[in-house]
């Protein structure tokens, strides 16, 4: 005997009420909110329109156009500024920077730290040169960092050139050695140039 299968359940349906009762409530909070916005402007233009019906001159007797504290006021009620700002023109900064520094501002000198001789052969020297400026310290400090190159005479194959640096009155300098041709050579410094950054 042939038993016809049982029919599948019917899936249920899904419930929409509440989705319809979701969907009342928003239109429902929509509807109020402008209602409420619409008064608002209403009586917000009402407020204007009896404002404006008042004389907004100083003196009530007035009509506009009046002055008003910084300008005119107009019929409409609107205010046109009779004050103009313009920008301030641009002032150089009045500070002179000091006068460059030359050669004759300084006094170079060596000092003779080791000198040994060997008879006719000539001797070997150790210098290091002893800045002095002849100004004021402010004056020397206002030039920020600076170099002086300089050409020390007497050695044997011609000319040292070094340079040294100072700012204000701390200078670094380094110690030179020179072979001179005899023991009687003359050992002289010269300052080239002297320039600040």
């Amino acid at each position: 005997m042939y038993i016809p299968p049982e029919p599948a359940a019917r899936p249920a349906k899904p419930r929409r009420w509440p989705w319809i009762l979701a969907a009342a409530i928003v239109a429902a909070a929509l509807s109020t909110t402008m209602t409420l916005v619409l008064l608002g402007n209403e009586r917000d233009g009402k407020e204007v329109a009896s404002k404006s019906t008042a004389s907004p001159c100083r003196d009530s007797a007035l009509k506009p156009p009046c002055r008003g504290v910084n300008g005119w006021i107009l019929a409409d009620g609107s205010y046109e500024s009779t004050t103009r700002t313009t920008p301030r023109a641009y002032v150089a900064p009045t500070t002179t920077s000091p006068p460059p520094l030359t050669p004759a501002d300084f006094t170079l000198d060596l000092k003779t730290y080791s000198k040994k001789c060997f008879g006719s052969a000539g001797c070997n020297v150790v210098v290091e040169p002893t800045l002095t400026y002849k100004g004021s310290a402010e004056t020397i400090l206002s030039h920020g960092m600076c170099s002086m190159t300089y050409d020390i005479t007497g050695d044997e194959s011609g000319p040292v050139t070094d340079t040294l640096s100072f700012v204000g009155t701390d200078v670094t300098v380094r110690r030179s050695v020179l072979s001179t041709p005899s023991s009687k050579t003359k050992v002289t410094v010269k300052i080239v140039s002297v320039s600040c950054v």
